[in-house]
């Protein structure tokens, strides 16, 4: 079976085996946008209707194919393609030809988010209230009469245990102890950061499906995030060590650096 990259919100994932030979064809005449229009010169086939698996098929003869959608691409004539979100989506389709390139779009619609992919952890649904949206902030009121809410700690602590950092710690927490993130799973693995301002920085993330970070016998469900991150610790990537739906306390992956956070709206 031939190669299929997709790329979620930015991340990339492997569904098909590949061979390492790609089929090309040869670059034939200039083309235009009108004749990729045309009926039957793409198409777009789902299993059943709403399928999340489907078949992105160029007719288009002597050209080089480019499938584009919603972060996810292909570079084949005929792609299988599994993309676990529902919702609607436009497809971009590239034509390389002699001539230079022709793009045109489509659209396709998947019922709804495959809870199959979701199940494998828990981590999908607990960040994300089940998919439909949840906005995390730091956990200020947490009952520690210490307030401690970030610093290190052995790998699998749920609060800082050795350096410690209450809300007022002018370099690392005080800056950011307003500053709040919103993760949901609505047609892709979508997180926001918005800062105090109301800016926002909009990225995505990914569950490690099968790749847990593991200290000796214990497992913590891990992910990273693509083009953002935490107010704290600011990096890509994570494990978790307690997560329920109202608290949720995070290490930088494999390391001693942990923040607390709790849900929005949520008091102690």
């Amino acid at each position: 079976m031939k190669r299929i990259i997709l790329c979620f919100a930015g991340l990339c994932m492997l569904f098909t085996a590949c061979d390492t030979i790609e089929d090309r064809d040869e670059l034939g005449s200039i083309l235009s946008k009108e004749q990729l229009d045309k009926e039957g010169a793409l198409e777009i086939i789902q299993k059943t209707p709403g399928s999340n698996s489907l078949i992105f098929k160029s007719n288009v003869p002597n050209v080089i194919s480019y499938w584009e959608w919603n972060g996810g691409y292909s570079n084949k004539n005929v792609a299988e393609v599994y993309i676990p979100f529902g919702g609607t989506f436009t497809i971009t389709y590239t034509a390389f030809c002699d001539g230079g390139t022709v793009s045109t779009t489509r659209t396709f619609t998947i019922a709804k988010n495959d809870p199959t992919f979701f199940e494998k952890d828990p981590a999908w649904y607990g960040l994300t209230g089940g998919g439909n949206g949840k906005t995390w902030v730091w956990a200020t009121d947490a009952n520690d009469p210490t307030k401690k809410i970030a610093g290190n700690g052995p790998v699998g602590c749920v609060k800082p245990e050795w350096w410690t950092l209450d809300a007022n710690n002018a370099d690392i927490t005080k800056p950011v102890i307003n500053d709040e993130v919103y993760m949901d799973l609505k047609g892709s693995a979508n997180f926001v950061y918005t800062k105090a301002d109301g800016s926002k920085v909009k990225a995505f993330f990914n569950v490690l499906n099968g790749a847990p970070f593991v200290d000796g016998e214990s497992k913590y469900s891990a992910f990273e995030v693509l083009g953002g991150h935490f107010p704290w610790p600011a990096v890509s990537k994570y494990h978790i060590t307690n997560m329920t739906d109202d608290e949720l306390s995070i290490h930088e992956y494999g390391a001693y650096n942990v923040a607390m956070y709790k849900r929005k709206g949520f008091t102690y």
